[in-house]
């Protein structure tokens, strides 16, 4: 059993391991050097950086980039998903006591 656990935990490490190492987190790198750094990962890999852009709110030509790996893309996606599904469970339960 010790061994089992031992082989999952070394692959799990071996994984992170042939990955390039980020040293100053994606929020602080130039669109260069992102480049450079996907350039020898899979898109579908956990630390690929992707970047979104979306409006600022109130303004027609204001944008903001936000630049994450898909490990930390999926994780707030994760959690935005949790909060939405608790707050709608709230609001139901609610409805239903005839409040």
């Amino acid at each position: 059993m010790f061994a089992a656990a031992l082989s999952l935990i070394l692959a799990n490490t071996i994984a992170v391991v042939d990955a390039p190492q980020v040293t100053e987190g994606p929020i602080k790198m130039k669109p260069s050097e992102i480049r450079a750094y996907n350039a020898t990962l899979a898109p579908d890999h956990p630390n690929y950086i992707r970047c979104k852009r979306t409006l600022d709110t109130g303004s027609l030509v204001k944008k903001s980039t936000l630049c994450r790996t898909n490990q930390e893309w999926t994780r707030v996606e994760d959690k935005i998903n949790v909060e939405a599904r608790e707050m709608v469970e709230t609001y139901q339960k609610g409805f239903t006591k005839g409040n």
